[in-house]
């Protein structure tokens, strides 16, 4: 057995050598098919399959804050702590952690770097050891600002400490004291969120110290920002943990805390089960697998392809077949000799694709996207994306030359022999070659079918007015440090500062905001009360979204005054409350009224507040969202430590965020300054699935395109040379070139028309799967489903076109010696 393995190997390599021209079309066809694979896999794996070594993870749950509005919400300090003390009976550890920014400084180097803010419980919960020194432990969590204590994370040791086994015992200065270095995580911890790597551990107890000291966040009950895991009990099923947890929300809405929704519940979700927060996994599942059948469909297409080119290469081996036959070959034995071939082949091919696979991976990482947050996805080729390559090819390799094995193995022995241009039924091998045609041009249409669908969502999700950033501006976020004790203090340079961003070459108009619109990292809120609307049932108050703003936000970031008045020196912290609305909430608690002096009472006993203007309408949440009640509330009534700016330029707004940067610097080298960018690209965030989207499938649908006509392109060729004969005789008779030409391509654009009508029909029932990927477009949009088939039909008709043309100019006599 072994022997005769080898022999077909080293046959099928001596004949896939004697024909480098089509080993070399097949290689590049099934490499761009199976590389496709194997980058797109090499994604998903490394979001959603890869493990991360955790300890016992059947265990662990994770604790969501529910609300009617919002199912999944992260907790806050002192819900944590409730939750704690109410579930102690069915977990056994409860752990937390806070994504943070840290401003680090090592020596003159000042860098503002991804941080996890962390229980004590936190990796002893969850399993993990230090890869040096230790880890965090409850004893460094026990008081306020106690324990300045940091473990660094794997990359960042490695990169910025060039990972120094002496690094434990060493200090670097983050908020307002030096933090010792006590340990390195592993580097197979990646930390709590999918892609979000975090540079730093602190304890949860220096979380007001790492944020700048600016409010006591462990007391804030409104201040939601913890994902929360617990360990079940073992003998604690999930349905008496949940049972446990509603529970704990019943006892923390009777002692009725402030900002706890009265029908706030706790919702806990196995972690097996999450990516990265529920809210958003059901769109990277979506997503994932999207891609993974539109790369399969890709590779289908990419082996039908080749199926047909061997079909093709069945019948030049028919006299080489048929003798074999004749002298007692067994088929079974030629069968297998084939698909030796083909298997080789696709192996080789998946090689070249592993190749293609990591330059497609490296291209897509290096990009420049616009995303909220630093994201790290280490999409390696491990065990599993080989093993899913290895199995992808060989399969390749069987379903491609099963079809053309079997049939290039049942020729008429006799009739072959004696001639052969006789004996393989060649219309059966020929009629074999249309049925994959066909089935290559419908498989296309459906991916350019999804593809136009795709370009239409970006093109109206471009087009989209987000009610602001018309105009060019340039944004920094900064956050004060602790040496600002006050309000007041901080209220003053935030003033100094815009007075030094109005001088900046270029800049016409600068504000600032707490609560950029459209921003993809958090939410404020605010409870209010109007006279005459009562609040939604089980409620005592209306959630709505808000900001704090500076007076010159409105003109910097192009949200237009419509009525009232703008904030002014009159609104100061011991005058009247005062706030603007939008359009949207003025239409919904004051409906066909001037709102103007109108009052909005606040229910959790702060002072009321009195309308003084009306601002047009802003998308707050999403792009495609119905306009939704906002209020804006000044800066010096409603004070915070951390603000994005605003500065709106008639110069390059790159320039002008780099200038912005360098003078909060000069003015004060203890900010938090965490990103300097153009207002377009913050737009550009929310804009980014449909870029991505539109960009990847018309990618892969040009390629499938690319595909399906090599192949039509092949079936005319053959059909011409099956023809020449009667071609030349044609011409001889005196027929017309373009007769010629439309008789050739007719077989060619039959195939295309049946192929069409199937790949309309398949694109009509799979389209309504796609809805909710789309934005502002129909699932049959007449555009997508008109232009994507002219495209084809046109490249199609061309295809078929060329060897058609060629053949027409064929001489006659040549056309009559032809064989």
């Amino acid at each position: 057995m072994i022997h005769s393995f080898w022999s077909r190997v080293r046959y099928a390599c001596r004949t896939l050598a004697s024909r480098p021209a089509f080993t070399a079309v097949a290689l590049v066809s099934l490499a761009l098919g199976i590389g496709a694979n194997t980058a797109i896999f090499s994604l998903v794996n490394a979001i959603l399959l890869r493990e991360i070594p955790l300890e016992n993870p059947e265990e662990l749950v994770e604790v969501y804050y529910s609300t009617p509005d919002f199912e999944y919400g992260v907790l806050s300090y002192p819900d944590y702590d409730d939750f704690v003390e109410s579930t102690r009976h069915v977990f056994s550890r409860v752990s937390a952690m806070k994504l943070a920014l840290a401003r680090v400084e090592r020596g003159e180097r000042i860098d503002v770097l991804p941080a996890e803010v962390v229980t004590g419980n936190y990796f002893e919960m969850l399993g993990i050891e230090a890869a040096l020194g230790r880890t965090i432990s409850p004893l460094d969590d026990v008081a306020p600002d106690a324990h300045p204590v940091v473990v660094l994370g794997y990359g960042y040791w490695q990169s910025a400490w060039g990972g120094d086994p002496e690094v434990v015992g060493q200090t670097l200065r983050m908020g307002s004291r030096p933090y010792t270095v006590i340990g390195v995580a592993p580097e197979a911890y990646p930390g709590h969120l999918r892609g979000l790597v975090p540079s730093l551990f602190v304890p949860r107890m220096m979380v007001n110290d790492i944020q700048g000291g600016q409010g006591d966040e462990l007391r804030n009950r409104g201040n939601h920002s913890l994902f929360v895991q617990a360990r079940r009990l073992p003998s604690v099923t999930l349905i008496e943990a949940r049972a446990a947890t509603d529970s704990a929300a019943a006892r923390i809405a009777e002692s009725a805390p402030e900002d706890w929704d009265p029908q706030g519940s706790f919702v806990i979700v196995p972690s097996e089960d999450v990516v990265l927060f529920p809210p958003v996994d059901r769109y990277i599942h979506a997503a994932a697998w999207l891609l993974m059948v539109v790369v399969g469909l890709v590779l289908l297409i990419a082996c039908i392809n080749l199926a047909s080119f061997l079909l093709a290469r069945a019948l030049d081996r028919r006299k080489e077949i048929a003798l074999r036959l004749a002298l007692g070959a067994g088929r079974l034995d030629l069968v297998g000799q084939l698909l030796t071939e083909t298997t080789m082949l696709s192996l080789l091919g998946g090689v070249l694709g592993v190749a293609i696979g990591a330059v497609l991976l490296k291209l897509l990482l290096s990009a420049d996207l616009p995303l909220p947050l630093p994201i790290t996805i280490d999409p390696r080729l491990d065990a599993t994306v080989l093993g899913f390559t290895l199995l992808v090819s060989v399969a390749a390799g069987l379903l491609l030359g099963l079809v053309p094995a079997v049939q290039a193995t049942r020729p008429d022995v006799a009739a072959v022999i004696k001639d052969e241009t006789a004996g393989m039924g060649r219309s059966g091998k020929f009629g074999m070659r249309n049925v994959l045609v066909v089935a290559q041009v419908a498989t296309s249409l459906v991916l350019l079918v999804g593809a136009g669908l795709f370009l239409r969502s970006l093109q109206r999700i471009q087009t989209a007015d987000p009610g602001f950033g018309r105009d060019p501006a340039a944004v920094v976020s900064i956050g004060l440090s602790s040496r600002y004790e006050t309000d007041e203090e901080g209220l003053l340079f935030f003033e100094r500062l815009e007075r030094e961003f109005r001088s900046l070459p270029g800049v016409s108009a600068v504000g600032a905001t707490s609560n950029l619109h459209l921003n993809q990292l958090s939410i404020q809120n605010i409870n209010v009360n109007v006279d005459g609307v009562e609040p939604p049932p089980g409620r005592d108050a209306h959630i709505l979204d808000r900001a704090t703003v500076t007076h010159g936000f409105f003109e910097a970031a192009g949200v237009r005054i419509l009525l009232g008045r703008n904030f002014d020196e009159r609104d100061h912290v011991d005058a009247r409350r005062v706030a603007i609305i939008n359009e949207a909430m003025a239409e919904k608690f004051w409906p066909g009224r001037d709102p103007i002096g109108s009052v909005i009472h606040r229910p959790d006993g702060e002072k009321d507040i009195e309308v003084i203007g009306i601002a047009s309408n802003a998308k707050v949440r999403s792009i495609g969202e119905a306009p939704r009640a906002f209020v804006y509330l000044p800066l010096s009534q409603s004070h915070t430590s951390f603000l994005t700016l605003i500065a709106k330029t008639d110069i390059d707004p790159n320039r002008t965020a780099a200038d912005m940067m360098a003078s909060a610097r000069k003015l004060d080298e203890s900010l938090l300054l965490w990103e300097a960018k153009t207002l377009e690209r913050h737009l550009a965030i929310v804009k980014l699935p449909a870029r991505l989207s539109a960009l990847v499938l018309g990618s892969f649908a040009v390629l499938a395109l690319a595909l399906a006509c090599m192949g039509l392109y092949g079936v005319v060729s053959y059909a011409v040379a099956q023809r020449l004969r009667e071609v030349g005789i044609r011409i001889s008779l005196g027929a017309e070139s373009r007769t010629v030409v439309g008789m050739l391509m007719g077989s060619g654009m039959r195939l295309v028309a049946l192929g069409g009508v199937l790949g309309l029909g398949a694109s009509f029932a799979i389209a309504p799967a796609l809805e909710s990927l789309l934005f502002a477009v129909e699932p049959v949009d007449l555009v997508a489903f008109t232009v994507m088939p002219s495209v084809l039909l046109m490249v199609a008709l061309l295809s078929a076109y060329l060897p058609a043309r060629r053949a027409s100019r064929i001489d006659p006599v040549r056309a009559l010696r032809a064989e």
